[in-house]
């Protein structure tokens, strides 16, 4: 009979008991327990719990002794005691084991540095933070050999396995976005300053035109003068040849309505 089976006759055996008359089995009250309304007065702990006042005394004492490092460089050691692996920046802080080579993360920094060349602060942050992320996975990698029985091949601690190779893809991953980042705010940067550039190349292009229009005008102006300064010329070398020109050339004017003075009327005029 399974349990379905079993629970569908106990209720059915209920059911004919109450039909016959007999009553249910009691059922226990609940137990309650009081709790003490808040407010002061606070109880005290030894009114709580089942301790007493000698014995809570002693605790309270024995409390003090044990207080943890008191100065800033114990404090500073004491915060590293559960480092193992490091691999999850402890406190916050990229932290190189004892087992490690400084030299060689301090090339792999000058290597990107080289490669990169950051001139902001902010490029040199992420830089900083690709070194610490390549240095963190490798260092990862490395662990995972651990985890291997030399003799058969097999991974003897898979639950540590999987927790160096999830630090592995997570430090991998940061190294990529750092190094996206980087690339991403150059490019904003190389956009904006050939925007800038763009900017100055028309500004420049406008002064250009303006510049060329003001010595067009200028040449126009001298050829119109040239032009005079011959006519000028033609008439006064055709007066001295002919002493009737002047009668002449006034007749001519007054055929087409116009007057010897008329450039000078007109000139002054403008004036």
């Amino acid at each position: 009979m399974d349990r379905k089976q079993r629970r569908a006759a106990a209720h059915k055996e209920r059911k004919l008991a109450r039909k016959a008359g007999f009553p249910a089995a009691p059922v226990a009250p609940p137990t309650i327990v009081e709790i003490p309304e808040p407010g002061l007065p606070f109880p005290s702990l030894a009114s709580l719990t089942n301790i007493s006042d000698a014995r809570l005394a002693a605790n309270r004492a024995n409390a003090q002794q044990s207080t943890g490092p008191i100065t800033a460089a114990g404090r500073a050691v004491s915060s590293q005691n559960h480092t193992i692996h490091g691999l999850a920046r402890h406190n916050g802080a990229f932290k190189l084991l004892a087992s490690e080579d400084s030299v060689g993360f301090e090339a792999l920094k000058h290597s990107l540095a080289e490669e990169h060349l950051p001139t902001t602060e902010t490029e040199s942050i992420l830089v900083s933070t690709m070194a610490e992320s390549h240095w963190l996975a490798n260092r990862a990698q490395n662990l995972q050999a651990t985890c291997f029985d030399e003799t058969t091949g097999q991974i003897a601690d898979p639950k540590l396995f999987s927790l160096y190779l999830r630090y592995q893809t997570t430090h991998t991953r940061a190294f990529h976005k750092s190094l996206n980042d980087l690339v991403k705010l150059r490019a904003e940067r190389r956009k904006a300053d050939l925007g800038f550039e763009a900017q100055a190349i028309k500004n420049e292009q406008h002064e250009m035109k303006k510049q060329a229009h003001y010595w067009d005008l200028l040449k126009k102006d001298a050829e119109a003068c040239y032009r005079v300064g011959q006519n000028v010329m033609q008439q006064s070398k055709a007066a001295s040849e002919n002493p009737g020109f002047e009668a002449q050339y006034a007749a001519e004017l007054a055929k087409h309505g116009l007057q010897k003075d008329f450039w000078q009327g007109a000139a002054s005029a403008a004036a």
